[in-house]
C-alpha cells in the first residue's frame, strides 16, 4: 500500500512540514502546521494511503517558548494552566 509521511519540525524561525522530500510552511505555531498536515493527509486517506504524521520540537525549552510567546493560543494556555484560570 502506498504511504504518505508528514514530518513537522520547529526552530526559533518557525515550523515547517516535510512531505515527499519537499519543505513547506513557515508556520508560527506547531498547531497550525499540524492542522495543515492533517488536512493534506485526509486527501491521502481518500486515496487509501497509509499516513504518518510526526512532530519534532526544538531541543531547548527556550526555543519552544520563543515560538509561541505572546501568541493568543499561548496566552490562553497559560491562563488555563494557572491555578486562578482553573477556578473560573
Amino acid at each position: 500500500m502506498p504511504q504518505a509521511s508528514y514530518r513537522i519540525t520547529g526552530s526559533a524561525d518557525g515550523w515547517v512540514i516535510e512531505h515527499d522530500g519537499k519543505l513547506g510552511g513557515g508556520y508560527e505555531l506547531p498547531e497550525a502546521a499540524f492542522e495543515t498536515a492533517v488536512a493534506a493527509a485526509s486527501l491521502d486517506l481518500k486515496e487509501r494511503r497509509d499516513v504518518t504524521i510526526s512532530v519534532q520540537f526544538p531541543e531547548g525549552p527556550e526555543d519552544t517558548e520563543a515560538l509561541a510567546s505572546g501568541s493568543e493560543p499561548a496566552l490562553q494556555r497559560a491562563e488555563f494552566d494557572s491555578p486562578l484560570g482553573k477556578a473560573k
